[in-house]
């Protein structure tokens, strides 16, 4: 066996290890969320305002999950989530980052923005 073919066996044999190796975890019931490590901060946090079955269906990275929620701040009356922040966007974009979307359970990935319709202008006159 070459060093070449060695090498490829050894890095398959590794990637297979340490995939195997990964926890999974079970989802919960309830919320729906993967109860993994910072879930039920993320459940007491989210479903204080709105249910949690929305969470993996707008999927992101760490940059997305923190504009979104910067968002809920300033326009929908979130509350600064203090010293939570970083077990909520660890825990967002670690098990819900769009690179992780399963496509056998959701039939597209999330519209980019320059997809997306344009949202109602709050400064129109009524008619």
């Amino acid at each position: 066996m070459s060093i070449r073919n060695l090498v490829i066996v050894l890095g398959f044999s590794t990637a297979v290890s340490v995939s195997a190796a990964e926890p999974q975890y079970p989802i919960d019931p309830v919320s729906g969320l993967i109860m993994a490590p910072g879930w039920q901060v993320v459940n007491q946090q989210c479903n204080a305002c709105h249910t949690s079955h929305i969470i993996p269906q707008n999927p992101g990275s760490r940059a997305v999950w923190k504009d979104t929620i910067d968002w809920m701040i300033d326009t929908q009356g979130l509350w600064d989530l203090s010293e939570t922040w970083d077990p909520v966007l660890d825990y967002l974009s670690t098990y819900y980052n769009e690179s992780g979307i399963d496509m056998r359970i959701f039939r597209r990935k999330p519209l980019s923005e320059s997809q997306m319709p344009p949202m109602p202008s709050t400064n129109k006159e009524p008619l």
